[in-house]
């Protein structure tokens, strides 16, 4: 018997997208935020009017690596820290700011915000989560 797996559309990953850059916004702040499935895969991207250039790419890798390690990209990050050897890891962006997207216990894709500093890069992606939890 197959079993039924809950995913990201499209639809669902701009419902994230627009409510972390009225996020950003509300902050008084010009970010990049991308969001991208279970693979890692792009599904949006958005850099604000007046984001750095940088901030587009760096968004959508915290994404995938939030995505690919199924935790927030703050947990590789950490752990570089203690162990630096884990940078030759160069598939991954080991930068705070890449939350997992969660579904009935299974991460079904990631959000990734770049153009602040940590702590805004997740309460951003965070407030995108959310807006997806409260309907």
């Amino acid at each position: 018997m197959l079993s039924h797996k809950p995913t990201l559309n499209a639809a669902l990953a701009r419902s994230a997208l627009d409510a972390a850059v009225e996020a950003a916004k509300a902050s008084g702040l010009a970010m990049s935020v991308a969001v991208v499935d279970d693979g890692g895969y792009p599904l949006c991207l958005e850099r604000m009017d007046g984001a750095g250039l940088l901030t587009a790419k760096v968004a959508s890798e915290k994404a995938r690596t939030s995505a690919l390690l199924r935790a927030p990209s703050r947990a590789l990050a950490d752990r570089v820290a203690a162990d630096p050897a884990l940078l030759r890891l160069t598939d991954y962006l080991p930068m705070t700011g890449g939350l997992p997207i969660m579904a009935e216990g299974r991460c079904i894709g990631a959000i990734g915000v770049s153009g602040g500093t940590p702590e805004q890069d997740e309460q951003i992606g965070q407030a995108g989560i959310e807006a997806l939890y409260s309907d």
